[in-house]
């Protein structure tokens, strides 16, 4: 078995959530009708990363990226749509280092509470970045009112928190907490595919939300070197990594099962797998031993870079294996064909990185910002 030690972090973690996933199968886990996500935080999933001292479960990056790579197997769509939970967590729990002691408060309360947290990040505006907001918040009296559209947002139907980038003033980057209900916030349809559509990436639109002054956190009070921010990413990086890493680990393990298989070809495909879960892991280490800032942002960017095309090699080897007949008759198998190419549509783009690796091997320090 491939992913042995991977599920083993993930019954640990969230005891009895594997055993729904693989009874509902792949196909229902991605349908309409999931309960992927509800099983998920009902099973104690919600607090993986945030610190013990928050309410969390604490877990390693190397155990995150285990858990990940498990749920990626069997249900890619909630691994991807996690993530983004994690990623707001990361930014909630990354400011409480600089927070005060009420804002602490507030985010152990919404770890303890299992609370489900949509990531608005992103804008769904083609050639823009998750590094520059366009949602504005303007201050009104002691308030802000916030508008804008974040899209896709994961979680957008499951979610009772919004974590989101926003604009202060026209000026000043902040982190903002919007909570589910509040008046003028509404979904839209966004994601039209079928491919992951169970992970609920909606739009959300905005339309002068008021939040108080202790749910938005500016960069200049909070995170002034952006280290923070950078922090965040890596745990994204970590994650949506393993969840593409758990599709084409399951596909590639699926060949064991085959009567006839190639050695050659096998071991092709294992190698690449093999491959980019040594290098996760080795950044994920990187990070538990304490690294943080730009060199390990800038070795996960090129983990990230060099994970797409190998992605894309597994699946060709795979389809090779398996044949045409395979992919008309086993509609899992069909599925992950797919599911492993939406890993280039995550920010942030090559665009967005080509450059500043290209200044950090200079010997510039890497940043996204």
């Amino acid at each position: 078995m491939l992913l042995t030690s991977e599920n083993q972090t993930l019954d640990s973690y969230a005891p009895g959530l594997r055993d729904r996933l693989y009874e509902h199968g792949l196909l229902t886990n991605e349908g309409a009708r999931s309960t992927a996500v509800a099983d998920w935080s009902a099973t104690g999933g919600t607090g993986l990363i945030v610190p013990a001292a928050l309410g969390g479960a604490g877990a390693s990056a190397v155990d995150a990226v285990r858990f990940q790579t498990a749920i990626g197997a069997v249900a890619p769509s909630l691994a991807a749509a996690t993530t983004m939970h994690h990623l707001s967590c990361a930014t909630l729990f990354e400011a409480a280092e600089d927070a005060s002691q009420d804002e602490r408060d507030l985010i152990k309360a919404l770890v303890e509470g299992g609370t489900v947290m949509a990531s608005g990040f992103s804008e769904g505006t083609p050639g823009g970045s998750v590094f520059r907001p366009t949602m504005a918040a303007r201050r009104d009296g002691d308030d802000y009112l916030l508008s804008g559209r974040k899209a896709p947002c994961s979680l957008s139907r499951s979610m009772s928190l919004l974590v989101a980038s926003a604009l202060v003033d026209e000026s000043e980057r902040a982190v903002v907490l919007v909570f589910d209900g509040a008046e003028g916030l509404h979904r839209e349809e966004f994601w039209r595919s079928p491919v992951l559509a169970a992970a609920e990436s909606d739009a959300l639109i905005l339309d002068d939300v008021r939040v108080g002054a202790d749910m938005v956190f500016l960069t200049s009070e909070n995170d002034p070197d952006d280290v923070h921010e950078m922090t965040g990413y890596v745990w994204f990086g970590l994650l949506i990594s393993s969840c593409y890493l758990g599709v084409a680990t399951r596909m590639v393990e699926r060949l064991t099962d085959r009567d006839r298989l190639d050695p050659k070809l096998f071991s092709s495909a294992l190698a690449e797998v093999e491959t980019m879960r040594t290098a996760l892991h080795a950044v994920a280490r990187e990070f538990d031993e304490g690294a943080r800032g730009g060199d390990i942002s800038a070795r996960l960017a090129l983990v990230r870079w060099s994970m797409r095309d190998a992605l894309v090699r597994v699946q060709s080897m795979v389809r090779e294996a398996v044949g045409g007949f395979a992919y008309m008759q086993d509609p899992e198998l069909a599925y992950a064909f797919e599911a492993v190419q939406v890993f280039g549509y995550h920010p942030p783009s090559r665009r967005d990185t080509a450059d500043r690796l290209v200044q950090w091997a200079r010997g510039e320090d890497f940043r996204y910002v």
